[in-house]
């Protein structure tokens, strides 16, 4: 299986090729627009959508032939956006799609304090089978001074109690907050690079993935968002005794 986030900058119909060019299995799309996600590209991939401006929102794109999205929930009372997918096909779990994004009057609840308080309400997301947290978290662990209570260490403690871990930091063995490789570049600028952009996988998954982030000598021209995919080998099959084998 191969799953990608990516935060387009909009602009998506434009833009599709060099995402679907990859072949994901799903992909998880910020500021995407509700025409771009309804539209068939080259009938191999449909879409679920969610958002309140039908410009610019969140997509999440699937191989129809081999996969099934189905939204859990028509509201998540104003977090905007996280928000669960029911994800059938090769691999069966929960898809908690994140668009980060700003709380009006309130600093506190912006942007990962959306996450943090999503993951409080919503314990019974973490019920049924194995859960994924991808997306465009816009928050780090070295903004944490900057935010008390519901800051990035908190949500990435909550997600382990969770049985969830970032993927790109089990794979690089790095610290939340000491990443070698960014996400975004704020204004295009190579020179403020920030890793914002994360893939929690559940433990049953942690001896089978493949993470890359896109080079962003490639990936500028089209955002100041490079996407992070996460490749999950096959499970392996189950050795067969000697009886089993000649049964």
């Amino acid at each position: 299986m191969k799953l990608t986030t990516w935060n387009c900058a909009r602009g998506f119909e434009k833009k599709k090729s060099v995402i679907f060019s990859a072949a994901p299995d799903i992909a998880v799309i910020q500021e995407c627009s509700r025409r771009s996600a309804e539209a068939a590209f080259l009938d191999v991939y449909a879409a679920a959508w969610v958002g309140d401006n039908p410009n610019i929102g969140m997509g999440v794109f699937y191989r129809n032939a081999d996969w099934g999205v189905r939204r859990l929930e028509e509201t998540t009372h104003g977090i905007q956006w996280v928000v669960p997918f029911e994800i059938t096909g090769p691999e069966n779990f929960t898809l908690i799609a994140v668009w980060a994004c700003e709380a009006k009057g309130s600093k506190r609840e912006s942007y990962v304090g959306q996450v943090n308080r999503a993951l409080e309400e919503h314990p019974d997301w973490f019920e049924n089978g194995p859960v994924v947290v991808a997306g465009d978290f816009n928050s780090n662990a070295c903004w944490d001074k900057e935010r008390h209570g519901r800051n990035h260490s908190t949500m990435v403690a909550k997600l382990r109690t969770c049985g969830l871990a970032s993927a790109y930091h089990i794979v690089s063995k790095e610290e939340h907050g000491k990443e070698t490789i960014p996400t975004f570049h704020l204004q295009k600028n190579r020179e403020k690079a920030f890793h914002i952009d994360y893939i929690f996988i559940p433990d049953s998954w942690q001896q089978r993935p493949r993470m890359t982030v896109g080079d962003c000598s490639g990936w500028l021209p089209h955002s100041d968002h490079c996407p992070l995919t996460l490749e999950l080998s096959p499970i392996p099959a189950p050795k067969l005794s000697s009886v089993e084998r000649n049964g």
